[in-house]
């Protein structure tokens, strides 16, 4: 696997400014692209805030956390993509934004250069128009990224065998669990499996059938330690498909099947709700303080990890 990697992360949002940091602990030469210098610098203090609760957990070490900032530059010019020969684009999930970047990318980057989307749903492969096409993937990471394992990789109408082969050993490299998508689909594996169970646990809600509290305790306290070591299928396997099946049969016909969102939720957002960032959604969090619930929260995902990697 090639250790030459240059790196260039376009957008320094919420997901942008956490994959800039992954590539960087691991060593390799990071550019972080945003037009908003304000952007660029909260990614710059979230990174360092990142680090700190990393190197505490005992998850990287000192030589990496003095390392790792001095191999991210960060710039407003998306010239400075031009020597990269590895690029993730993390912007807004609006196709003529994303159009443009590809198309400027194409421009100024090297033809063999690999292109990668983290777009959570958008089918990219429709939106770039970009010479050598085999070369773009989709490698959607998941929130917060420098702590998520997973990565799935979608392949496109064109994207070659060696694309996705170098993408997956990259990511193998990070640290990261890649799962290979075959063809673009809405929502990959995992948005549309948690689109599900959100859509049915909206529905429980809005008929008045349990609280939010005791659904997500329901969960927990079930899928949580199971789907720790073992997914969905494998977790059949045990419980067995015959009686699986009887109880897909009856049960299938009484979950919600719409096709829209639960009006509750789209009420929550009508509102302004929309949850921990905004401070409340199905939650009253004006009162909770919000940069230490997140600290709690990394912390919990940390200790599930290393817990996980004792299994």
């Amino acid at each position: 696997m090639q250790n030459n990697w240059n790196i260039t992360v376009v957008g320094a949002g919420t997901m942008g400014h956490s994959i800039a940091q992954v590539f960087a602990v691991n060593g390799f030469c990071t550019t972080l692209v945003d037009d908003n210098p304000e952007q660029l610098r909260k990614a710059k203090q979230l990174i360092t805030n990142n680090l700190d609760t990393l190197l505490d957990a005992g998850e990287i070490t000192e030589e990496q956390l003095d390392l790792a900032p001095s191999l991210i530059n960060y710039s407003e010019d998306l010239n400075s993509a031009s020597e990269s020969n590895y690029i993730v684009e993390t912007v807004f999930e609006n196709p003529e934004i994303k159009r443009d970047i590809f198309s400027k990318l194409d421009a100024i980057c090297s033809p063999d250069a690999i292109f990668t989307s983290n777009t959570s749903a958008m089918n990219v492969f429709e939106v770039a128009d970009i010479s050598n096409p085999e070369r773009l993937v989709i490698a959607h990471w998941f929130n917060p990224p420098h702590l998520i394992p997973l990565v799935e990789i979608v392949k496109g109408p064109q994207t070659s065998e060696k694309t996705v082969e170098t993408v997956k050993m990259l990511m193998i490299q990070l640290g990261k669990k890649p799962a290979v998508i075959n063809q673009y689909i809405p929502g990959f594996i995992v948005n549309r499996i948690s689109a599900t169970i959100a859509r049915e646990a909206g529905y429980i809600i809005a008929q008045g059938w349990a609280t939010p509290e005791d659904i997500d305790a329901a969960i927990v306290q079930t899928y949580g330690p199971r789907f720790a070591f073992e997914g969905p299928l494998e977790l059949r396997d045990y419980l067995g498909w015959d009686i699986s099946t009887k109880v897909s049969a009856f049960l299938l016909p009484h979950l919600c099947s719409n096709s829209d969102p639960v009006p509750l939720i789209v009420d929550l957002c009508n509102k302004g709700w929309y949850g921990v960032k905004t401070g409340r959604g199905l939650k009253d969090y004006s009162q909770t303080d919000i940069s230490q619930l997140q600290k709690e929260r990394t912390q919990k995902i940390l200790k599930m990890l290393k817990a996980i990697k004792e299994l």
